[in-house]
């Protein structure tokens, strides 16, 4: 894949697939044992036809090591070192782009506009939620979030000076892709956060509906993560006046391999920062990407399986919702077989090895590739499926319809911006370490006894009946 434009680029000749490949080889390669059962693909070609059911194998083999987190570690650094900057002096890696010397951008500072205070009421499954710990076991009983994210909820509601007023105004916040629509930006401002917005759009520019809230926002106009990444750095540098600095990574936009791109400038920029301005990395996992799965997971998995409707069943039984189950087993633990293949290798890339495998490697080893670096907080938790503009898909629109059938849930980005916002800030605030792979609103997912990639396409076609009007979009891709 060549990109003519200048800034993170692919290696040269590469496509997200092959990378993908290239990263999961090498671990094949250094772990035989490890990965000797998995049947990884010898070849490319045969990995991008059958990735989506390879990466759970890859994956629930991987972390039933006791050296799982080097194995993340060499996924995390491969992957980094696919990814170069170019311009017109020539191709570099993304650690010497960032060592050269840059200036900060101009910032334009935008006042609160009332008294810090976030309110999260959360507006689901038909009624208002005002009180963290019933909306924790709401979202519980309806098997739509896993078991520490009820238990983060309620650590909110029981330790929050005051959880219906909740004031960040002693935190420093960057955020990139402060636009995005599964941003919480919009909630940090409200609870007084200083935060510097960095993202193509700047907030003066989007809907009036966009409240300023009680912190300081300060704005860099027009900010390119892919073709900048050295000035943004030096940003980061001047705003942080030698104070650690929370860092949430929401920067996103398909096409172009730009999930791997943007998620590799913004790894990029965490590692080359100063351990100690680094109070924590922020992110969101999508729950269909080969997601780690413990025993009691794997409970809820056959339970969910043994209570199905019968019409279920006989599809289940006409191998018209896959074969082999919901998760990838090996050991006392497995990987969810939630992969979906219309989403692109580009997107699991992204997922998988710059999110999930470099939060792993944050989490023990700290900054790569500095061998010195001390462990980093890391909110990494699991978002939940969401209908947002960078999804539209015609397939995608009627599985929306047609998931609540399949006991799937799906969330607005308004409620995904709240719920995400309330379980990092639980990581932020929480004295205990934040363990990877634990909170997640899977939204049914993780229990869904199919793989998600054929499970997918049943939900399609009921949203379809449903709603036939969708097929015309079918005819205009």
């Amino acid at each position: 894949m060549t990109i003519s434009e200048p800034g993170i680029q692919l290696i040269q000749g590469a496509s997200a697939s092959q990378i993908l490949y290239t990263c999961l080889d090498a671990a094949v390669q250094a772990y035989p044992e490890v990965f000797k059962e998995i049947r990884f693909p010898k070849q490319a070609r045969d990995f991008k036809r059958h990735y989506a059911a390879v990466l759970p194998r890859f994956e629930a083999a991987r972390i039933n090591q006791p050296n799982r987190a080097d194995i993340a570690r060499l996924l995390a650094e491969t992957f980094q070192a696919q990814l170069v900057y170019q311009s017109d002096l020539g191709v570099q890696s993304l650690q010497d782009h960032l060592a050269t010397p840059s200036q900060a951008l101009p910032l334009e500072r935008l006042s609160g506009n009332c008294q810090p205070s976030w309110q999260p009421n959360l507006q689901f499954l038909n009624q208002d939620w005002p009180n963290l710990t019933s909306l924790g076991e709401a979202l519980s009983s309806k098997n739509i979030i896993s078991t520490d994210a009820k238990t983060a909820l309620n650590w909110l509601a029981q330790n929050l000076e005051d959880p219906q007023h909740i004031n960040l105004s002693q935190r420093k916040v960057v955020i990139f892709g402060a636009s995005a629509e599964m941003a919480p930006t919009a909630q940090f401002n409200a609870a007084g956060a200083e935060i510097l917005w960095l993202d193509l759009a700047a907030p003066t520019r989007l809907a009036a509906s966009q409240s300023r809230g009680g912190g300081i926002q300060f704005v860099a106009d027009g900010v390119n993560l892919l073709t900048q990444p050295a000035e943004i750095l030096a940003t980061i540098l001047a705003f942080a006046a030698d104070e650690p600095v929370d860092l949430c990574l929401y920067a996103y936009a398909p096409g172009q391999a730009r999930e791997m791109r943007l998620t590799a400038a913004m790894n990029a920029i965490i590692n080359a920062l100063p351990a100690a301005l680094v109070r924590s990395t922020t992110l969101l996992l999508s729950p269909t990407t080969a997601t780690p799965l413990d025993a009691n997971d794997l409970l809820a998995l056959t339970q969910r399986k043994n209570s199905r409707p019968l019409w279920e069943a006989a599809l289940a039984r006409l191998g018209l919702l896959g074969r082999g189950g919901g998760a990838a087993l090996q050991g006392a633990q497995g990987a969810s077989r939630s992969v979906v293949g219309i989403q692109g290798a580009s997107y699991q890339a992204a997922q998988y090895l710059a999110k999930l495998m470099t939060a792993e490697t944050w989490l023990q080893h700290g900054a790569f590739p500095v061998s010195a670096a001390r462990p980093i907080r890391v909110s990494a938790n699991t978002a939940p499926i969401t209908q947002t503009r960078s999804i539209a898909h015609p397939v995608f629109d009627a599985a929306f319809g047609g998931a609540a059938a399949l006991g799937v849930r799906t969330f607005t980005p308004g409620q995904s911006q709240t719920l995400n916002g309330l379980l990092a800030v639980h990581d932020w605030l929480n004295p205990a370490r934040p363990v990877l792979g634990k909170i997640r609103v899977h939204g049914g997912i993780h229990t869904l006894p199919y793989p998600m990639d054929t499970a997918l396409l049943v939900a399609a076609a009921i949203g379809f009946a449903q709603n036939p009007k969708l097929l015309a979009g079918l005819f205009k891709r």
